[in-house]
């Protein structure tokens, strides 16, 4: 039911899994290394440290304070070779980022539920406190003199043009879903860049707080209901000038 884009202005396009999770070490992600590392071969590890000083009162003047400090794994993060995907995994997320050129929804969400099921081994037993996904859009813009040539969104007081010329213009909207659990974060900015040209960017996140057990099809049909939402704002946001640049 959705318009297809031939040149998608998908710049970066995220999921994100967060769950409840309690007494979870994350090296019980090394039994699913293997296969993880076949689709992402790299992967690195962020550490998390911990430093705890001396309970004793200092004492006035020179004094030593004594410190222990305790370095844990904290993440483990794989990329492709390209270093364009990544997937982050730590002790309560999983976050799923492509900066690859966008090949539509079935073959993103794909990817995504793809890892989640290798990852199910691991969290099955955890429930899902929130579903997210987050799309950033960028398009160049000869000119944004007449903003509403482009945008449908736009906060003015009276809708005329600026009385000097714009380099930066951006604002936030944060929508709750009538009758869900969702809510969205929209972002716009807008940039005038080196050629005089402007570079829009357009973030949408759209998160679903909704308590849900770790299966694959329930997620799922998460994905494809956030994916809804996110449609909806792009679709109403956008001009058909906007669109005809994706075309």
């Amino acid at each position: 039911m959705w318009p297809t884009l031939k040149n998608p202005p998908v710049g970066v396009a995220l999921a994100q899994v967060k769950l409840n999770t309690e007494n979870f070490s994350i090296q019980k992600v090394d039994n699913v290394d293997r296969p993880i590392k076949n689709i992402l071969p790299i992967r690195k590890e962020g550490t998390h440290v911990n430093i705890g000083l001396d309970k004793s009162s200092l004492p006035l003047g020179v004094s030593k304070i004594s410190a222990t400090s305790d370095v844990k794994i904290a993440t483990y993060i794989y990329f492709s070779k390209e270093q364009k995907t990544k997937l982050e995994i730590s002790g309560d997320t999983i976050t799923y980022v492509s900066e690859d050129r966008y090949q539509g929804w079935d073959v993103f969400k794909g990817s995504v539920l793809e890892f989640l099921g290798i990852l199910e081994r691991v969290f099955g037993q955890f429930e899902i406190q929130r579903t997210s996904i987050r799309f950033i859009n960028r398009f160049s813009f000869p000119d944004f003199d007449t903003p509403e040539d482009y945008i449908n969104t736009f906060i003015s007081a009276t809708g005329e043009s600026q009385p000097y010329p714009l380099r930066k213009y951006g604002f936030r909207l944060i929508m709750d879903i009538p009758d869900t659990d969702t809510y969205s974060v929209v972002n716009h900015n807008v940039e005038r860049v080196v050629d005089g040209k402007f570079l829009y960017t357009f973030d949408i996140d759209v998160l679903n707080n909704q308590k849900l057990l770790f299966s694959i099809d329930s997620i799922d049909n998460n994905l494809d209901n956030l994916r809804e939402i996110k449609n909806n704002i792009f679709f109403n946001t956008l001009t058909e000038k906007t669109l005809s640049l994706c075309n």
